[in-house]
């Protein structure tokens, strides 16, 4: 798969989280990528953590924990 392939994957992730009080709640609980990256194989998302590493860098307010900037809130 590639790499935009991968990024897709994980876009589509986020907005199912976004669109899901249960699952983002569950993301921001998680304590590290493996068990984010678990909880999108639940859900039938393959997420690979390099697509988790780019999308990190295009989120620029680290005052907040990470898996929150994912979010809008």
């Amino acid at each position: 798969m590639s790499d935009a392939e991968q990024d897709q994957v994980l876009e589509q992730f986020i907005a199912l989280a976004n669109a899901d009080q249960g699952l983002q709640d569950e993301i921001k609980s998680a304590l590290n990528q493996d068990q984010v990256i678990a909880i999108a194989a639940q859900r039938g998302f393959v997420v690979d953590p390099l697509a988790i590493l780019r999308k990190w860098s295009q989120h620029t307010d680290f005052s907040k924990p990470t898996w929150m900037g994912w979010f809008s809130e």
